[in-house]
């Protein structure tokens, strides 16, 4: 049988349990559930930084931030890091991408979005249609939007250049063009276009970067009208949670409303994960394709009394749903319950395409695990970030049990996530875990030696 074709899908600041299938009777996502019904779910996935740009550069190179040096965001990848593309392209496939990657900053070194293909070069890309957000700059998207549309040109176009400021999750309204020119409508048209039309013998690596449901909350009134506000569930916020967050005097009618926009986001994507599958099926490579479909971090969603993403690194920020979807090569409806990290993604998927890496790569390869073979035997995951803007460093190891965190400046935290799941109570000063602290700053000594990047030994005669 010739290479698998692979599909890689990533949407942007979906939590884990931003899908049915993961528990959520509240969301609407039937497309994944049934992937997930019929495919693998690492149900225990973690990203190795919070936010996009470390979090995107370690999925793409199966690497640590550490390894790679992009560990927050508004630092460029280095074009000597092989990513995902790199590999696909050198061992015979065609490389496409469609929608974000962010492995550039946005407003780094005057970028000009018109020239996005000229900007991602040297990542292995060979076709690249670039949008990293729906509307600020003069990207592929807003082209096609001129194209097709022209005269709701201002009305996708959401704000000035986000760099400006960041967006929020309080920026909700309802998408003021038809759903005909809405980003997720992009991608997916072109991801379409890219199957009806594909004639290459080589088989293809095609990623598919959703900005979605990253804020701002704008999707089309359509979705928002399949929840009911009023029954959706508040956010888990602790007393001690409220009395550090800077809402105390957002409404419940509010974090409800945000609720409902972000899941409406999550199920138009959703909803164009089955154009997607349809248009596959009609090409004729649905048996010989693998379906990657991840997201890149979480989202508070006002949990802890917080939104957005960053450090903090609760298990709504970092855990993720990650499926690996082909029913002709591996079990249907197997969920892995083991731990997994984010660079464990790329390793696995090379090896169900029968590709090796370099030494490089710091992920595992699970694919054994995927087909029902062997279990996963991680330990625990890392997660690193180190901001000289805002002076945040710290390293978190996440164990079956534990999370435990270590700052720059010898701060620690710990959760037992047995006794506390919703991360409230610090444990690092109670004596009663004084043993079980001093084992986990031991290991994640250990992990951070072990991770160290293999350079060759450089010695001489003397």
């Amino acid at each position: 049988m010739s290479k698998p074709n692979v599909i890689f899908i990533t949407t942007d600041q979906q939590r884990y349990d931003a899908v049915g299938a993961n528990g959520n009777p509240h969301i609407q996502t039937p497309t994944l559930d049934r992937m997930i019904a019929n495919g693998v779910s690492l149900d225990n996935c973690y990203v190795q930084n919070a936010v996009c740009m470390p979090s995107r550069a370690s999925i793409w190179t199966g690497r640590y931030p550490q390894n790679h040096g992009v560990t927050t965001n508004g630092i460029q990848l280095p074009k000597t890091e092989v990513t995902m593309a790199h590999t696909f392209l050198q061992n015979g496939y065609h490389t496409a991408n469609i929608g974000k990657l962010h492995f550039v900053p946005h407003k780094g070194a005057g970028r000009d979005h018109t020239i996005n293909s000229v900007v991602y070069a040297g990542y292995g890309y060979e076709m690249n249609l670039v949008s990293e957000a729906p509307g600020p700059y003069p990207d592929d998207y807003l082209s096609w939007v001129q194209e097709t549309a022209p005269q709701h040109i201002d009305r996708v176009r959401y704000r000035l250049p986000h760099a400006l400021g960041p967006e929020s999750l309080f920026d909700m309204w309802d998408f003021q063009a038809p759903e005909s020119v809405h980003y997720t409508t992009w991608i997916t048209d072109k991801a379409v276009e890219f199957l009806t039309t594909y004639r290459d013998p080589r088989p293809f690596f095609l990623s598919l970067g959703h900005f979605y449901p990253h804020p701002p909350l704008n999707p089309p009134r359509e979705y928002v009208d399949l929840y009911d506000m009023d029954t959706l569930p508040l956010p888990n916020q602790h007393p001690e949670d409220m009395a550090r967050s800077p809402f105390k005097e957002v409404s419940p009618d509010i974090w409800r409303r945000m609720k409902a926009y972000y899941y409406a986001l999550v199920t138009q994507v959703d909803r164009s994960l089955q154009r997607l599958l349809d248009a596959l099926e009609a090409s004729g490579q649905a048996n010989n394709t693998i379906i990657v479909f991840m997201s890149d971090h979480g989202e508070m969603l006002g949990d802890h009394g917080r939104t957005s993403k960053g450090p903090t690194n609760y298990e709504e920020e970092i855990h993720v749903p990650c499926v690996f979807y082909a029913p002709w090569l591996l079990p249907r409806g197997r969920r892995v319950a083991g731990l997994v990290e984010a660079i464990d993604i790329f390793p696995t998927l090379a090896s169900l395409c029968g590709i090796r890496l370099d030494d490089g790569v710091k992920g595992r390869d699970w694919s054994a695990v995927l087909r029902g073979e062997s279990e996963v035997t991680r330990d625990d995951v890392l997660i690193e970030h180190k901001d000289t803007r805002t002076g945040i460093h710290v390293k978190t190891l996440r164990t079956e049990r534990y999370k435990y965190f270590y700052y720059a400046d010898g701060r620690e935290v710990l959760y037992d996530l047995c006794d506390d799941p919703r991360e409230v109570f610090d444990r690092a000063g109670d004596p009663a875990y004084a043993d079980v602290i001093a084992e986990l700053r031991k290991r994640l000594l250990t992990r951070l030696f072990e991770i160290q990047d293999d350079l060759p030994p450089k010695t001489h005669d003397w």
